[in-house]
């Protein structure tokens, strides 16, 4: 088989040299060894402009690569700060939720006739750190919001 391709490729050469100079005839020997190569290896036989078109499909592949690394893909993320909240820890802060009601003792309670928003209510802690509370109607003390004074 090899035979007949160099017998076609001396033929080819023989007919295309009849009135060209020597630099055409050594390209276009040089273009039909490829061509017939490329016929006894299996493959087609590539058309003079497929070169032409190949370095353009090399040339579009590489710009669009370096386009897709030049982009930067925006994505929503999320962040919560702290993690997540234990599950078995109390939701009441004992260091600042200040006394319970059964630690208070009352003291006194100064109304005022003509304007009950100054009524005041005055409370200490019981135990070692006897604290006095003063407070008004919506004052909080720990968890506990004083909502109205009244008289008994």
């Amino acid at each position: 088989m090899a035979r007949n391709a160099w017998f076609r490729v001396a033929l080819l050469a023989l007919a295309a040299g009849a009135g060209r100079t020597l630099e055409a005839q050594s390209a276009r020997t040089a273009e039909t060894q490829t061509a017939l190569a490329a016929t006894s290896a299996g493959r087609p036989a590539p058309r003079p402009g497929a070169a032409d078109s190949l370095a353009q499909i090399e040339a579009a592949l590489a710009d669009s690569v370096q386009r897709s690394r030049e982009i930067e893909v925006m994505r929503e993320t999320f962040a919560y700060a702290g993690g997540t909240r234990d599950p078995f820890a109390s939701l009441i802060n004992k260091d600042k939720s200040g006394p319970e009601i059964g630690d208070l003792a009352l003291v006194g309670v100064y109304l005022d006739l003509r304007a009950p928003t100054n009524n005041v209510v005055v409370l200490r802690e019981r135990g070692s750190s006897a604290k006095r509370h003063k407070m008004r109607v919506g004052d909080q003390l720990g968890r506990a919001r004083l909502t109205q004074i009244r008289a008994r």
